[in-house]
């Protein structure tokens, strides 16, 4: 570990600055009064427009519980107010269980049409028509790949036929793949779009290699600035610090817990299913025994015609040579 990774982690293990991406440091970043106008500026950047205000509603404070994936929305929050659209925004910092490219990332996909379609409907009894419904945006900020095919940074879905005509915009789901952050972080920050500024800042606010940049990035935006104050206050306090290494131990016990269910579901299938395989096996040799029996008798009825061949052709033979014999008689 060179000097500057040592400098970057401190007495108790954990590093100087805590990830953004971390879904407990990520909701406590955007959801803190102190951090309204960080909530803000990703929303504006989000919708690549810019926004009077923006109201949390039905939000939890910044989860205490350790186990942190609540049911509740990560960040649920309207823009403008009166019908305004309204907004979920994830942080999602690594695939949901069964997930892979294998499969590609379908939960994780159902999740966010299902959370968009809960968040979209919740609007009944308000005694509006349904052209007054507000748009309603699921985002998910994904610290993964979750499309295999080549793909944007940010990729939006809404209502469409197989020929692209749009049903309408009430609905969207917007991915955004922080992946993408280590190619977009080689762009001068004055190249940089607002959404890639903020791809950069969730994915390096806490690496050391890049802090020049993330510098220039909280210049260029008052939201990330604030952001970036408001990540470094809860690196700096003992009890956020002590959340983040219980959520980080809960997750890695839970990944254990899915390791050992997974061997043991090997350990009892391979139980259940190895005499009958060991039977199928026994099947197999006795069928590979009477295929071999054939293949003797067939070797066996071969070597006789092949016998039959010669005493037929030692035939042709003499009488050929009596044909013979008879010819030079005459």
């Amino acid at each position: 570990m060179d000097m500057e990774q040592d400098n970057n982690i401190l007495s108790d293990g954990l590093p100087r600055i805590l990830p953004a991406y971390e879904n407990g440091v990520f909701q406590a970043l955007l959801t803190l009064p102190e951090a309204h106008a960080a909530l803000e500026g990703l929303v504006a950047a989000v919708i690549e427009q810019p926004v009077k205000s923006v109201v949390l509603r039905n939000n939890s404070a910044p989860s205490r519980d350790i186990s942190a994936k609540q049911e509740q929305y990560d960040i649920n929050c309207a823009v403008d107010m009166e019908n305004g659209d309204q907004f979920n925004i994830e942080m999602q910092a690594s695939p949901m269980a069964g997930d892979n490219l294998g499969n590609e990332h379908r939960n994780i996909k159902w999740r966010s049409v299902f959370n968009l379609c809960d968040l979209h409907s919740n609007q009944e009894g308000r005694g509006l028509k349904y052209g007054q419904f507000a748009r309603s945006y699921q985002v998910m900020l994904c610290n993964y790949s979750v499309f295999s095919e080549e793909h944007e940074l940010v990729e939006r879905f809404t209502f469409r036929n197989p020929e692209g005509k749009e049903l309408c915009d009430a609905v969207t789901a917007i991915f955004i793949d922080l992946i993408y952050a280590k190619k977009i972080a080689k762009k001068p920050v004055s190249e940089m779009s607002r959404i890639e500024q903020w791809t950069v800042f969730f994915a390096f606010a806490d690496k050391p290699d890049y802090s020049e940049i993330i510098a220039e990035i909280t210049k260029q935006q008052e939201g990330i600035a604030v952001a970036k104050e408001t990540l470094l206050s809860l690196s700096r306090n003992p009890d956020e610090r002590a959340r983040f290494r219980s959520r980080r131990i809960w997750l890695q016990d839970r990944e254990h817990e899915q390791a050992v269910w997974l061997e043991e579901g090997r350990e009892e299938s391979r139980a259940e299913y190895e005499p009958l395989l060991a039977l199928k096996d026994a099947e197999i040799a006795d069928k590979d025994a009477e295929i071999a029996d054939k293949d003797a008798e067939i070797a066996d009825k071969d070597a006789e015609i092949a016998g039959k061949d010669v005493e037929i052709a030692n035939k042709d033979a003499e009488i050929a040579a009596l044909r013979a014999l008879l010819g030079k008689e005459q």
